[in-house]
């Protein structure tokens, strides 16, 4: 998980950049160094889909993914992607990261919240399994 650290140290770093191009770009008076800081916004859109992409490989690669720690649904719920922390949610008694996974900004997706047991919800809504597939498995549930 070493490499996980790393690009999440990348991410927070980047978002630090992110926020500060941001308010260059608010703030500029001049038509130019709005321009050059909305480009420097743009790169690093580039900068963080290849982060995502290796974190996607670390994960696929790490002799972690195979789910080995249990999680009891009390322990789940910390994981609720709120104040840093990472979103997991357990689906057919595996618990899978959506931390990374866009559609899971901050820890919600269509209302709702990480860190509980959405077997139900998931299967009302998603016919096949496929989604789950690019998800890192991160454990079971007890």
């Amino acid at each position: 998980m070493d490499g996980l650290n790393i690009i999440a140290k990348e991410i927070k770093e980047m978002q630090g950049r992110l926020s500060f191009y941001g308010y260059k770009v608010g703030v500029s008076q001049n038509g130019w160094e709005r321009m050059y800081y909305e480009n420097l916004i743009y790169q690093e859109t580039f900068k963080f889909e290849k982060l995502l992409k290796k974190a996607y490989k670390t994960v696929k690669d790490d002799s972690n993914n195979n789910p080995v720690q249990e999680f009891t649904l009390e322990e789940l719920a910390y994981f609720d992607g709120s104040n840093g922390k990472p979103a997991y949610v357990a689906i057919k008694g595996f618990v899978y990261d959506v931390s990374l996974n866009a559609t899971w900004g901050g820890g919600s997706h269509f209302g709702l919240i990480a860190g509980k047991d959405l077997t139900a919800q998931f299967l009302g809504c998603h016919p096949r399994e496929e989604v789950l597939r690019v998800l890192p498995k991160v454990g079971v549930v007890k």
